[in-house]
């Protein structure tokens, strides 16, 4: 019966990160996603080993299929699972939340849901992760290899030219010495990789090869897709400093809109700002708040703003004063 049980887990993993891999996720399946999550510890690592097939083997299609998987039928033997589920039992041997020690494929760490959490790394490095956030560490006497499976994280590089450095995070690897550097997966703001360097320089090249690297500098960043290439722009110290507020438990919004706040918040909390007027939504704010009280973040942007603020439940409504009576069908996330 155990067994069945943790098939069922490791196939709803799957389809988890099947569906990601076809785009971000909307705000309502974000909240289902994070919900089981959140119901079992057991799901956080059948989560993270789906995402380690789907990085280790770079077969996002094969990992679709599982969506597509047959009702189970009785059969003599023991009960078929998915291939990738077979190749993880014979190479994974611990399981704890938060880290995943693995034999041969390094070990993972996870944020959870409003957590930002540093991790000291063998070599005297460093990784903050963001909430929600999941690496993946591969150490080798020639190379330092780190896999960004989702969220944003800052890296802190012990200088060591022997071992360069790498970052990977879908087809973008970033290559460091000794330097402090962060990297985005967020598709809500950077619709690609975000890389944003602090101090030091670094690499930033398509994994494959298949583009010659692009040398960034402090206080610079890229923004890679596969539409675009590598695109680099200068970031003032100060606006820098605001993008890696996260740190510190606070989010920095310098005339973003209200929707892409409300996006944010919903990142660290299960507490929904809710929108229903697209003027309302199209609204631009500047402010720094904690990233845990997006209720506060409501009240006061419903003050500076002239909106009226109602909560119901885990919902928060930001409307119009001649609005506040309104049903609203939807949210802008």
């Amino acid at each position: 019966m155990q067994g069945g049980a943790e098939n069922r887990i490791d196939d709803e993993a799957a389809r988890w990160v099947a569906r990601e891999d076809r785009g971000p996720l909307p705000p309502e399946e974000l909240a289902e996603r994070d919900r089981w999550l959140a119901s079992d510890r057991r799901h956080f690592g059948a989560y993270a080993r789906a995402h380690a097939v789907y990085a280790r083997t770079g077969r996002a299609r094969a990992l679709g299929s599982a969506d597509r998987v047959p009702a189970a039928r009785p059969v003599a033997g023991p009960r078929p699972r998915l291939q990738w589920a077979m190749g993880l039992a014979a190479s994974l041997c611990l399981l704890v939340l938060g880290v995943h020690p693995h034999t041969d494929a390094g070990d993972y760490y996870v944020a959870a849901k409003g957590e930002i959490r540093r991790v000291p790394l063998a070599d005297g490095s460093a990784v903050t992760l963001d909430s929600g956030a999941a690496v993946r560490v591969h150490y080798t006497d020639k190379r330092r290899e780190l896999s960004l499976l989702r969220g944003e994280a800052l890296f802190d590089v012990a200088k060591n030219r022997a071992r360069p450095f790498v970052v990977v995070a879908r087809d973008t690897a970033v290559t460091a010495v000794g330097t402090s550097f962060s990297v985005s997966l967020n598709e809500q703001r950077t619709r690609g990789v975000e890389v944003l360097v602090r101090e030091g320089i670094v690499d930033v090249a398509n994994a494959s090869g298949a583009i010659a690297p692009t040398r960034l500098l402090a206080n610079h960043r890229a923004l890679a897709n596969r539409t675009h290439g590598i695109r680099i722009e200068s970031v003032g110290h100060d606006d820098l400093d605001q993008q890696l507020a996260w740190r510190e438990g606070m989010l920095s919004f310098n005339g973003d809109t209200l929707s892409v706040a409300a996006a944010q918040f919903l990142r660290y909390s299960d507490v929904r700002i809710m929108i229903d007027d697209p003027l309302v939504g199209s609204r631009r704010i500047v402010g720094l708040y904690s990233a845990n009280d997006p209720i506060g973040f409501a009240r006061s942007v419903a003050l500076s703003l002239g909106l009226d603020v109602e909560q119901k439940g885990n919902d928060v409504w930001l409307r119009t004063p001649h609005n506040a009576s309104y049903s609203a069908p939807r949210s802008l996330q």
